[in-house]
């Protein structure tokens, strides 16, 4: 049964937890949800801000006017917000060089899929100088598994015009500590990436209980002239 506002106890709304925690806790769904205020009398705002991101997902740099009031409960006035809201941040934080520097701050971007019971791997390629050019969910895999060949993530990589790359993937468990198959997975795409000259920078495993960092537990530099250990 899909949850609505009113059902939420008031501390675990939207609103009260994004002023207790910081829009950083909130999901992207929740966020939308922020933006839209209010539903519709068919649809809860929650229920709106789930079925808004299937659309977006699809293509989230150029998505339309046409597109979002094509989805039921979504109007003129709610396109505006949500199209309003994409453009000024392009114009203040990717145009203007969102420069992605740490674990923490990847952590942070990827907040939406840290609280997914479905496991999700999501791909983010940056310029040179570290600033943020695209952010794709690759693929969402069952409740314990997904899997990638390094091709598909290179050949996005190489798309974009990418230096590097930056891997995220949740753990619907909780648990951070990775697999083997993460280990596997992980080495074969900073090899890759070597070979390719467009460097594995870190690789998250990311859950409700925070992160893991691949660079930071010094499994990865990210450096495509050194050995992956």
């Amino acid at each position: 049964m899909r949850r609505r506002i009113k059902d939420i106890p008031k501390e675990d709304r939207p609103r009260e937890r994004f002023l207790k925690w910081g829009p950083s806790a909130l999901t992207n769904q929740e966020l939308l949800a922020l933006i839209l205020g209010k539903g519709t009398k068919e649809k809860d705002v929650l229920q709106l801000a789930r079925d808004v991101p299937k659309k977006i997902e699809k293509n989230p740099q150029n998505i339309s006017y046409q597109e979002l009031t094509s989805i039921k409960g979504v109007g003129t006035a709610k396109a505006i917000q949500i199209l309003a809201s994409f453009e000024l941040a392009k114009r203040l934080l990717v145009k203007d060089g969102l420069k992605i520097t740490n674990a923490q701050q990847l952590f942070q971007l990827n907040m939406d899929i840290a609280t997914s019971r479905q496991e999700q791997l999501v791909l983010v390629t940056v310029d040179g100088a570290g600033h943020f050019i695209r952010r794709r969910i690759l693929t969402q895999g069952t409740i314990n598994r997904t899997l990638i060949h390094p091709r598909e993530i290179f050949y996005h990589a190489i798309q974009d015009g990418a230096y590097g790359v930056f891997l995220i993937h949740n753990h619907p468990s909780g648990e951070l500590i990775p697999s083997q198959e993460d280990i596997k997975t992980n080495r074969q795409v900073a090899e890759a990436g070597k070979i390719l000259g467009i460097p594995l920078l870190d690789h998250l495993i990311v859950s409700r209980k925070g992160y893991f960092s691949f660079k930071e537990q010094g499994l990865i530099d990210g450096n495509p002239n050194s050995e992956t250990r």
